[in-house]
């Protein structure tokens, strides 16, 4: 098993600019994991997402919120319904409360 880089993903989360989302597999494989290791980023989101930038950016694989959504630490949307109005405030549309596939911001393999 690959031990996934938090800094890595940390620093991949910052890169994701407003209006645009990434995914938790992305985030996995920035973080020198494979995609299929979204849980692990889950968990660490859940635990730590407070400690860092944009993690209300990252959405489920289909583009939408977690609807189990809750705050890892203060300075966070409280619901997941917050979640998604910040993300259209910040400019990214939704459809059937699907992000729009086209402003993925994905990982590069390495």
């Amino acid at each position: 098993m690959t031990r996934l880089d938090l800094d890595a993903a940390a620093d991949f989360l910052e890169t994701v600019p407003e209006g645009g989302w990434t995914s938790y597999g992305d985030v996995a494989v920035a973080a020198g994991g494979a995609s299929n290791a979204a849980q692990g980023i889950a968990s660490w989101v859940g635990r730590s997402g407070h400690l860092v930038a944009n993690v209300h950016r990252v959405l489920n694989r289909r583009g939408e919120v977690n609807p189990g959504w809750t705050p890892a630490g203060p300075g966070l949307p409280s619901s997941a319904a917050e979640v998604q109005a910040l993300l259209i405030s910040e400019g990214l549309p939704f459809h059937n409360g699907r992000a729009d596939p086209a402003r993925r911001w994905p990982a590069q393999e390495s």
